[in-house]
């Protein structure tokens, strides 16, 4: 999807109102998605310019705001656009999806940008050699041996516990 700018899209709201063409006939000419341009649209005519020049500032009450209303209202993304002067269609959709699973705190505590892979508080890792340490024969021979240990010491005790189990417990004189 192209990013149509700014005055683009005030070039074809001035012929829109001009009368210069229907709706679909004005998106088509400037290559505006239908949907949008009636978004945008019904924002003129409640904000004026302002839709495009001085949009709101997307703030977490103003997406609760607008998430609320918009459910409340049974509204479509047009009717927000005319109610808030905000033509983000996905924005809105998502919003509304957050506000419906988790409420209004679920909109309140979105953070903007990716997570950070770690935390201010932690160190740098250091940086690995361009080259992966290959364990030596010796080294892999060791570990074998270690895992095989482990493996006998473990038989050993299950041995030793299924022994015990089959003896007949002795019986202590009184």
């Amino acid at each position: 999807m192209t990013k149509i700018s700014k005055t683009v899209k005030l070039r074809a709201l001035i012929d829109y109102f001009d009368g210069q063409g229907s709706l679909k006939t004005i998106a088509n000419k400037y290559q505006i998605s239908l949907t949008v341009f009636h978004m945008l649209v019904a924002a003129y005519r409640t904000h004026g310019a302002k839709v495009l020049f001085e949009p709101p500032q997307v703030t977490p009450k103003f997406k609760v705001q607008v998430a609320s209303w918009a459910i409340s209202h049974h509204a479509s993304y047009t009717q927000v656009a005319a109610e808030f002067g905000y033509v983000g269609s996905s924005q809105i959709y998502q919003w509304k999806e957050i506000y419906r699973n988790q409420g209004p705190n679920g909109l309140l505590c979105i953070s903007k940008g990716r997570k950070p892979k770690m935390t201010h508080n932690q160190k740098k890792p250091a940086k690995k050699s361009s080259k992966a340490k290959k364990p030596t024969p010796e080294q892999n021979r060791l570990k074998q041996l270690e895992a095989e240990n482990l493996e006998l010491r473990i038989k050993n005790e299950v041995l030793k516990l299924l022994a015990s189990m089959k003896q007949p417990p002795k019986k202590s004189p009184k």
